[in-house]
């Protein structure tokens, strides 16, 4: 297999990389939800405690089953700019190649086969979007808990009571943080997983592995077994466990920038 060479910066400017502008709109959906669900809260906050725990959570129930249609509209158009962005890069790569390899996307397996994947990512993100809420409520019993717990001490440590008071506080945050995690993870999971599916259904057996470039670049997603990890190769059927236990393609992980280029033999 004759091996292109690596242009750092022509991948990075487009081709397989997860699209941004899919995540930014994620994101900012995802913001809004974070945002109600802090307000919820925060109406049921009294200093360091809930005022009525039951209806504050019950609320907050109520919130996440409405948003079931909404979320499903987030997800699909969320996939939806994802496929564009990959297929895109996929008539880039068979350009360079001089070879047409989008024209196998048309193939009624493959079209059944990404449906399918596209169902799976689907549901899991209308999940994902639903537990916004329901999560922001039971972390603020527990803080609430935990400050119960504090001020019942013999010598209650003030300091303490303070900083779960400023974590109370920080409810819309902590949960657009969530939204933010959710954004970034789901947005290039779907584009790893689409990726696999129509690079090995024209063929591709293998990838180059690429980071974001930048300082943020998680030490083992920068390093494999003491040896650079940007542009190494790997199967699509033999995923790698990288130097921190965890196994997994580019994308598949929490937070995760990375993206896989796929090889062709004719490369």
């Amino acid at each position: 297999m004759r091996s292109l060479s690596f242009d750092a910066k022509k991948t990075f400017k487009g081709h397989f990389k997860p699209s941004t502008q899919a995540e930014r709109d994620f994101y900012k959906a995802l913001k809004r939800v974070a945002q109600v669900s802090g307000h919820i809260v925060d109406n049921h906050l009294d200093g360091v405690t809930i005022s009525n725990q039951k209806a504050m959570q019950d609320a907050l129930d109520r919130y996440s089953k409405q948003l079931e249609p909404w979320a499903k509209r987030q997800s699909r158009k969320m996939l939806e700019t994802v496929q564009k962005s990959n297929k895109r890069a996929y008539t880039m790569k068979s350009k360079t190649m001089g070879k047409e390899i989008t024209r196998a996307f048309l193939d009624p397996h493959n079209i059944s086969a990404e449906a399918l994947i596209a169902r799976h990512l689907h549901e899991e993100q209308v999940r994902l979007i639903k537990s916004i809420p329901v999560e922001a409520g039971l972390r603020a019993q527990e803080l609430a808990r935990k400050a119960a717990l504090t001020g019942l001490r013999a010598t209650p440590d003030k300091g303490t009571i303070n900083e779960i008071k400023k974590e109370l506080g920080f409810t819309t945050e902590q949960a657009e943080n969530r939204a933010r995690l959710i954004a970034r993870t789901e947005t290039a999971k779907a584009n790893a997983t689409i990726n696999q599916a129509r690079a090995m259904s024209v063929g591709s057996r293998q990838y180059r592995w690429h980071n974001s470039g930048d300082g943020a670049v998680r030490e083992s997603h920068r390093i494999y077994k003491g040896q650079r990890l940007q542009g190494k190769i790997f199967s699509w059927d033999n995923p790698p466990t990288l130097d921190d236990g965890m196994t997994g393609h580019p994308g598949e992980f929490p937070n995760c920038r990375c993206f896989a280029e796929p090889i062709f033999d004719e490369e």
